[in-house]
């Protein structure tokens, strides 16, 4: 069975310990490295500072509230040899993510709900959910740190893209126990006012990536469509409205 290299940023530790580090693929015995990040900057920041440390051919940067059921590692294994074998190019890998022409792909547990259906093989991707995505150490592909916090999945998709690499999305289904609050109209002042904070981060984010990639317009995340003409304020605005 393959042995990966994961790596978290971690600034909520007792978050961690009830998700990720409560995942069994990641007790010692397993095998895996486990990387775990503290102060980092950016994703990017701590990424790279992973990249350095990885023993393993596979780096799988992982968010601290997912959590990886048991048996994860050996699905996910499978799942990558397979789509390998049919894309040996493959240098990107999540699970769960947008295609090319925005159709999601994947199958996930997110906060309340699944999300997406199962996959029967694996399918090309032009961004990914940031919860968890794996890269191939020897492609030297990381994420900007101008990014900060968010995009950077769909940023090493298109870091891929550029340098004739694949992004693809396999069936490897995680719980993604995030507390963020999800946008409905019956949401009191103080979710609006904390979904405005994460909002005005993700906008600097989304503005960081489109100053990179601005050829690569409209751009497909899981959260919205980026165009050449996407203001902050637009997505600031949609919150308030909501």
């Amino acid at each position: 069975m393959r042995r990966f290299s994961f790596v978290c940023c971690i600034n909520r530790p007792e978050l961690a310990q009830r998700c990720l580090l409560a995942s069994p693929c990641l007790r010692p015995e397993e095998g895996h490295q486990l990387i775990l990040v503290a102060q980092a900057t950016s994703a990017g920041d701590g990424m790279r500072t992973a990249l350095a440390l990885a023993k393993h051919e596979w780096l799988v940067m992982v968010h601290q509230d997912v959590y990886l059921p048991q048996g994860w590692d050996a699905r996910f294994g499978r799942a990558l040899d397979a789509a390998l074998a049919q894309a040996p190019r493959v240098a990107v890998v999540g699970v769960y993510g947008l295609q090319a022409d925005a159709t999601h792909v994947g199958y996930v547990y997110d906060r309340d709900r699944w999300i997406g259906e199962p996959l029967t093989q694996a399918q090309p991707v032009r961004s990914l959910d940031e919860l968890l995505v794996a890269v191939r150490v020897s492609s030297g592909l990381c994420p900007a740190p101008e990014l900060g916090w968010h995009l950077y999945g769909t940023d090493v998709c298109l870091s891929a893209e550029a340098r004739q690499l694949q992004s693809v999305v396999v069936d490897a289904p995680c719980e993604h126990r995030s507390t963020l609050p999800r946008i409905h109209p019956q949401m009191d002042e103080s979710t609006r006012a904390e979904l405005l904070q994460v909002a005005q981060v993700y906008g600097d984010s989304a503005s960081a990536l489109l100053q990179r990639w601005p050829h690569a317009t409209p751009i497909h995340t899981p959260v919205m469509s980026l165009t050449h003409d996407f203001r902050p304020e637009q997505l600031l605005a949609w919150v308030r409205q909501a």
